[in-house]
């Protein structure tokens, strides 16, 4: 039984701890809203090009832009970073005008690059694929240079009675960028800003390079396909792959619009932001080397094909030239085609196979758990193959 001048003490010794514990809780607050270094001032949707470029590049999206406005779009994305902040990240919604330029202050913004829409004819039906690619880019205010970029790609792929006409996609674009769903934009650039962080001075820098076509590849692309837009794709899928795989923020890919170090950014007010990228410590680059596919098991009913796709992945650093790794990957995916489907779309499913190949790469950088079994598979693979990937491993951990 306790006497009341020891319950006095008890009491007294745990206020006391309850006291340190708030003022802990307080200091440690106090000291990430402190962390100036990894606040962002939100800036809304901008595009990577001039207004002639949008159209041409990305005409569906540019419409639905138009048609609907930038505003309800900056809402909503708003409304989900406010209700799904990232977890390290401060994000601050006051508009540019306000920064003088004075002090350091990064910036963030959704800024669109391109889209693509494809329609394949199955049977009586129709697949649809619509994409639409964006980047959460981070940049210096002040210095107007690129700190970051989270890499974005919204896709919807439906199946169709009727041959869709401009409407019908447009319908689908506005779903992406402005819908709720959990493949719209408020909710993937919350899911992708989720484990955001702002890289130190001193963190190495990636950045996806050169991407090139052999010239068999170049015979197998579709008249629809331009081949500047085609790399610049798989450079843009490339750099997000690599960025979800690791978790890291990379430069903009050099294409597309980042070009000869610079891009542009133009946001809703009309301001356009000159945008310098940084020398990137490290580069990666891209060789396609072949495409193919054949029939490996038919019945009456179906045919079974497999697709594979044929690159080179080659990391350097540029300052020194020493390579970190180089080597020939391949990547494998079948597609079962029913005997009422009258068109294979081949292009299509090569395509989605180079993907697949970029993230399974991806995957190996990051010691993602599946990456052992494919690179087992690849010829001529072995200990120099092992070697590399180690070595791969450890850069991206220096870029962290």
């Amino acid at each position: 039984m306790f006497s009341g001048k020891k319950r006095t003490r008890a009491h007294g010794a745990w206020l006391l701890v309850c006291g340190f514990v708030i003022v802990a809780i307080s200091a440690a607050s106090s000291a990430q809203a402190a962390d100036k270094s990894q606040q962002a001032y939100w800036a809304g949707f901008a595009y990577t090009a001039e207004q002639s470029a949008v159209e041409a590049s990305t005409p569906r999206t540019a419409a639905v832009l138009e048609a609907r406005g930038l505003a309800p779009l900056n809402q909503a994305l708003w409304a989900r970073l406010k209700a799904k902040p990232p977890a390290t990240l401060e994000l601050i919604d006051q508009p540019l005008a306000m920064l003088d330029g004075t002090t350091s202050a990064t910036v963030l913004a959704t800024a669109l690059d391109r889209e693509l829409v494809s329609i394949e004819p199955i049977g009586g039906q129709y697949k649809v694929l619509v994409e639409v690619a964006l980047q959460a880019l981070f940049f210096d205010f002040r210095e107007r240079q690129v700190v970051a970029s989270y890499p974005i790609t919204l896709q919807r792929i439906d199946v169709m009675e009727y041959l869709p006409d401009d409407d019908e996609i447009d319908t689908i674009v506005a779903d992406l960028l402005y819908g709720n769903a959990a493949t719209g934009l408020p909710q993937v650039l919350a899911d992708t800003l989720a484990k955001a962080k702002l890289p130190a001075a001193s963190t190495r820098r990636l950045q996806v390079g050169e991407v090139t076509l052999s010239d068999a590849v170049r015979a197998k692309l579709p008249d629809a396909v331009n081949e500047q837009v085609l790399r610049a794709t798989l450079a843009h899928e490339l750099s997000k792959t690599l960025s979800s795989n690791t978790g890291i923020g990379l430069l903009p890919p050099a294409s597309g619009q980042a070009i000869g170090g610079a891009m542009a950014a133009r946001f809703a007010d009309g301001k356009v932001y000159q945008l310098k990228i940084p020398e990137p410590d490290y580069v990666v680059k891209l060789r396609l080397d072949a495409l193919k596919n054949g029939v490996i098991n038919e019945t009456p009913a179906m045919k079974t094909m497999l697709f594979g796709a044929f690159f080179q992945a080659t990391v350097v650093e540029p300052f020194s030239g020493k390579v970190f790794f180089d080597q020939p990957l391949r990547k494998g995916a079948t597609k079962v085609v029913p005997a009422t489907q009258w068109h294979v779309d081949q292009w299509s499913a090569s395509y989605e196979t180079v993907l697949a190949g970029l993230d399974a790469f991806a995957g190996a950088a990051a010691k993602r758990a599946d990456a052992r079994a494919w690179l087992d598979e690849q010829k001529p693979g072995g200990k120099p193959l092992q070697q590399q990937t180690q070595a791969l491993q450890e850069l991206i951990a220096s870029c962290r």
